[in-house]
């Protein structure tokens, strides 16, 4: 006898039903049942946000939530951004982390970009500390914070050059719901997982833990459980990979 339940999702615009137990976190429901690897699984406890998603437009770690929480809902991933009424074959915050080289080894950048959508569309002219205090829940293991906070401010400039552009327009398409992203939901025609760019060439899969040997390519010998050197990172923030590198004996 199993203890599944039916429960309906609505992610990047496509509905879908699916089977779960009442212990299968929303991440693993995305990931295993869907096939949205985008989202990534870092900490499992909730400390690396690696695993944000949009939740009825709020972000939220589906690491901490179960599927059966999320029922009903509808759920904005990385692999649906694309497809925003904003975007232009990319969207805006995907160009910002290409251009202002935000991506580093990439592993947080999924979850960067999804908590990076919900500022702007709560304040699209952020300054740079309300940047700063928008993903002050997403760890950046790279330590590429100020290439991060820089790709976002591209993005709301972008943004705001092309509503004045369209006399708003664009922004007001913004607003909509995903449900009307497209008739393949943003899925179909991903190019990439990893919010718009191209697996790391250095290291394997990049759905394992960012730090380890065989993720990234990161640092050799770095502990990714190493609290201190994370608490660290978040807390100086200065974008700097060789001083952090320093800070947590490491070499690059």
């Amino acid at each position: 006898m199993t203890d599944e339940r039916e429960i309906t999702l609505t992610v990047n615009g496509t509905e879908h039903t699916v089977e779960v137990e009442p212990r299968r976190l929303l991440v693993h429901a995305i990931r295993e049942d869907l096939d949205l690897t985008g989202t990534h699984i870092g900490c499992d406890t909730g400390n690396c946000g690696a695993c944000t998603v949009l939740k009825d437009g709020e972000p939220i770690k589906s690491c901490l939530m179960f599927a059966a929480q999320a029922d009903g809902a509808e759920i904005l991933t990385v692999e649906g951004m694309e497809d925003l009424p904003e975007a232009d074959g990319i969207h805006p915050l995907q160009e910002g982390f290409r251009e202002e080289h935000g991506l580093q080894c990439g592993y947080c950048t999924p979850g960067m970009l999804m908590s990076g959508k919900a500022l702007l569309d709560e304040d699209p002219d952020p300054d740079e500390e309300t940047i700063r205090d928008a993903i002050s829940g997403n760890l950046c293991r790279c330590t590429g914070y100020q290439n991060i906070v820089r790709s976002i401010e591209y993005a709301a400039d972008e943004l705001a050059d092309r509503a004045a552009a369209d006399g708003g327009a664009v922004a007001a398409r913004t607003g909509e719901s995903t449900a009307d992203a497209g008739p393949d939901g943003g899925t179909a025609q991903t190019p990439s997982p990893e919010g718009g760019h191209e697996p790391p060439a250095v290291g394997g899969d990049a759905d394992t833990f960012c730090g380890r040997e065989d993720c990234c390519g990161g640092p050799s010998g770095a502990d990714p459980f190493d609290r201190e050197a994370l608490l660290d990172d978040a807390e100086d923030g200065n974008g700097d990979a060789a001083v952090d590198a320093d800070d947590r004996g490491d070499s690059v």
